[in-house]
């Protein structure tokens, strides 16, 4: 059997990629469920008759897994739709396994990402939002679909339940220290962002990973990224050897290990998230999205 491959080249990859892992969906309402490879963590709905998935997975087995957790919770439904929370590979990367006669949705940026790359099985979006807020009806359902701007990957969509008082947004904050050196956050804005979503009313929080979280917890994972934020620049007149991770690991834990340190993962994961952030001083961010007008980020340079 041939897997789509994503981005890898490598005959030896297709044992990884084709890897059916066990999925853990537990039910959060009525219509909302959650589901998890231990991992990676995305959500998915009931609709009148059909299911809307959020995301995909990272492999062609992964898709296929979630595919049976969400038959074993709505049987008799199939996916219509597929959700795509931002461009990552890890996440949305396999449509084509998961569902690929769904509409699929994407926010504009997103979509044009996944068009110039190409990659083997992340189908390309059939429907496009853009803007800070999309509402719109999906069998019987009404999503409402919230981009404040660059947070994590391209054309980040998070998804807010106001019955349930629920939010949806993959790979930002998290209830732990765990995310090491943290891809493609785009430290400029993140936080201002994020911290934008705590003018809705929700008391449930599902990150892109790990365990479903709360407010507190979300308000005190926005904390941690502003305080390693300032600590790495502190470092910078204390003249750390920001380049490399043990010395950056020993000054920002040292600083941050009274208020921070019984986060899972801080220990091991510090240093990362620390030299991550001190390069976006160093050398100014990712490019277009680390900048004070980031909607410009491939507005002419693509067409879809």
């Amino acid at each position: 059997m041939s897997e789509n491959r994503g981005m890898f080249t490598l005959e030896a990859a297709q044992t990884y990629l084709a890897a059916e892992p066990e999925m853990q969906a537990k039910q959060l309402s009525d219509r909302l469920w959650t589901v998890t490879d231990g991992q990676c963590r995305t959500i998915f709905v009931e609709a009148d008759n059909s299911v809307i998935a959020f995301d995909t997975f990272g492999t062609p087995g992964k898709a296929r897994a979630y595919k049976r957790a969400i038959e074993n919770s709505v049987p008799g439904k199939t996916i219509g739709t597929v959700v795509y929370s931002h461009d990552h590979l890890d996440h949305t990367g396999f449509a084509a396994d998961l569902a690929p006669e769904a509409e699929i949705i994407a926010d504009k940026i997103c979509a044009k990402v996944v068009k110039v790359r190409g990659a083997e099985g992340q189908l390309a979006p059939n429907r496009v939002v853009t803007g800070q807020e999309n509402k719109i009806s999906i069998d019987g359902i009404e999503l409402v679909l919230l981009n404040p701007g660059p947070t994590h990957g391209s054309g980040n969509l998070s998804a807010y339940f106001a019955e349930e008082k629920l939010l949806f947004s993959s790979d930002t904050i998290l209830d732990n220290a765990k995310y090491g050196f943290l891809p493609d956050y785009h430290i400029a804005n993140f936080v201002k962002f994020m911290r934008g979503f705590l003018e809705l009313e929700w008391h449930m929080f599902v990150p892109g990973r790990y365990e479903v979280s709360d407010r507190a917890a979300f308000i005190r994972g926005c904390d941690f990224i502003e305080a390693v934020q300032v600590e790495c620049q502190n470092a910078f007149q204390e003249f750390v050897p920001i380049w490399a991770i043990e010395p950056m690991a020993g000054y920002v834990g040292e600083k941050l290990r009274e208020q921070f340190g019984d986060m899972e993962g801080f220990e091991d994961h510090i240093g990362m998230i620390a030299l991550r952030i001190v390069h976006h001083y160093l050398m100014g961010g990712y490019g277009l999205e680390d900048t004070p007008n980031p909607g410009v980020l491939l507005a002419d340079e693509v067409s879809l």
